[in-house]
């Protein structure tokens, strides 16, 4: 086994012919730097882990990182032969992006596409760490010293005075990187959060992971694997306690919410409704209504990521035609918790309900076509077991293609199954019918709840709670007594329904019917009312 130790030492029977010369302008590199990405990135994740206590401690930066660069790998592989390293830079960044979870993959993906445009400019290595390191502060509008944009920055100083005194671009990066991660104790201790919980930076040290992987590639030309790295540098274990403001940066929000918008101008309009007009003004505006925002900018889209209490309010800032790929979950489940439900809704008001139930929630508009490629990584984050899928937004996905996740379809895969044809309504009982499921039973659970069910849409009375109260009690009424032994009331609002109403109304149906559970979400995109009884 030949191993990249913490000063960069390696074999000398690795080195390329010319003695490690080559630079991020070869095509061989970057491709092998994709591929061991990925591998170190899996190898890591758990301990990167462990350590996760900033922006918000849920202990998912690694797994975040490392399914933020299997996209952009997955992308990288995809192109063909003859592409040229600024290309393959570029996909790099771009498959990052389109694939990123958390703040953490958001920074990334930033980082990564900074590095791509210098690629693209021909720039050297000290230039394109500077570039990289620059454009990942970018995106957060309000930069931590301490955490993994300080080690950027000073990875790209080290790596400055190695070149200068001569060293190849593998050498001076193994510099840099050496540099850094004997550094990191101290620098990580700049931060409150993180010298409080006696850990260093979550982030920090997954971008060091993917330096190490560069420096592999960079010396060798082939993609580094777990056995290539000396990986005895990362903390094996997590913080003994949390300090009492883990929060205190930016990690409040009990919801986490990514989405893309297109960073040009669309049909002759701005990209997002103001004031969320380019990466800083998305930025800006997502500061007013969560924490631990990220904006990257790359391939012309900006990737955006906020942890806030209020779903709905975040995605109200960008115009519904615009926002692409919306995906909403409870930050508490962590990267791979839940129950194994995937919710695509055409209903924002309802996405915080959703991921409440565990469900990874995506925000589709009506009708639309959903890529496979989106809803396969919300398959994936739902969890390693059985997961159901519940249309609610008539997006008519494959249900044999979802079971392919990661690309490939295997005899030991968990199983996908897909409810279509579901109004929101139907998918908030199939929900509940999961949550109260025995483990392993909730696809079954599912489809008999939605099979007893008896529903019915009623339109919205105005204010007058009155008329409400006795028009949803009579659907309730009717629901109840067309089938046998009723169990429960599902009532779904729109948003043409004011709140008093509401209320007024769920009490005179738990008043009427006190043998029924009665359950009430809302506000669904659709007017008036959507009345179950199961």
């Amino acid at each position: 086994m030949r191993v990249l130790g913490a000063d960069g030492a390696r074999d000398g029977g690795d080195r390329p012919a010319d003695g490690g010369a080559q630079g991020l302008g070869d095509v061989a590199v970057l491709r092998a730097w994709a591929a061991g990405a990925q591998a170190a990135s899996a190898a890591t994740r758990a301990r990167v882990d462990a350590v996760n206590v900033f922006p918000v401690p849920d202990a998912d930066t690694g797994s975040n990182v490392h399914r933020t660069l299997a996209g952009g790998g997955e992308a990288v592989a995809g192109l063909p032969a003859d592409a040229d390293a600024a290309r393959v830079a570029r996909a790099f960044a771009a498959g990052a992006a389109e694939s990123a979870r958390g703040s953490s993959g958001v920074i990334v993906s930033q980082w990564l596409g900074g590095l791509a445009a210098a690629v693209g400019a021909a720039a050297d290595l000290p230039a394109a760490l500077a570039r990289a390191a620059t454009a990942a502060r970018s995106a957060v509008p309000d930069p931590q010293e301490g955490t993994v944009l300080t080690v950027a920055r000073d990875v790209a100083d080290h790596a400055g005075t190695a070149t200068t005194a001569g060293a190849t671009p593998a050498d001076a990066l193994a510099a840099a990187t050496a540099a850094a991660r004997a550094d990191l104790g101290r620098v990580s201790a700049c931060h409150d959060v993180l010298r409080a919980a006696r850990v260093v930076d979550a982030g920090a040290c997954a971008l060091l992971v993917l330096l190490d992987a560069l420096t592999h590639a960079l010396r060798t030309g082939c993609a580094a694997q777990p056995d290539d790295l000396d990986l005895s540098w990362l903390p094996e274990t997590g913080p003994s306690a949390l300090p009492d403001d883990a929060h205190g940066h930016g990690g409040s929000g009990a919801f986490e919410v990514l989405l893309q918008v297109p960073s040009s101008p669309v049909d002759g309009g701005t990209a997002a409704t103001a004031p969320a007009v380019g990466a800083a003004g998305l930025a800006d505006a997502l500061r007013g209504v969560g924490d631990a925002v990220a904006v990257a900018e790359v391939g012309g889209r900006l990737h955006a990521h906020v942890h806030t209490d209020d779903p709905a309010a975040a995605l109200a800032l960008v115009a519904p035609g615009v926002r692409e790929q919306v995906v909403v979950r409870a930050v508490d489940l962590g990267p791979d918790g839940g129950p194994g439900i995937v919710v695509l809704t055409p209903s924002p008001g309802l996405a915080g309900w959703y991921a409440t139930a565990g469900a990874v929630t995506l925000v589709v508009a009506p009708g639309a076509a959903v890529p496979g490629a989106q809803v396969r990584r919300a398959v994936t984050d739902a969890g390693s077991g059985p997961v159901l899928v519940l249309d609610a937004a008539g997006a008519g996905l494959d249900e044999r293609a979802l079971a392919r996740r990661g690309g490939t379809a295997t005899a030991a895969q968990p199983p996908v199954a897909v409810l279509d044809g579901a109004p929101d309504g139907v998918a908030v009982v199939a929900c509940l019918a999961v949550l109260a499921a025995a483990p392993g039973a909730g696809e079954a659970a599912a489809r008999a709840a939605t099979h007893r069910l008896r529903h019915r849409l009623l339109p919205a009375s105005g204010d007058d709670a009155g008329s409400s109260a006795a028009l949803v009690r009579a659907a309730v009424d009717q629901l109840a007594a067309a089938g046998d032994e009723p169990q429960a009331v599902t009532l779904v609002h729109g948003g043409d329904v004011p709140a008093p109403v509401v209320e007024a109304v769920t009490e005179a149906v738990r008043a009427a019917r006190p043998e029924l559970e009665v359950v009430v979400v809302g506000p669904a995109g659709d007017p008036g009312w959507w009345v179950g009884v199961d």
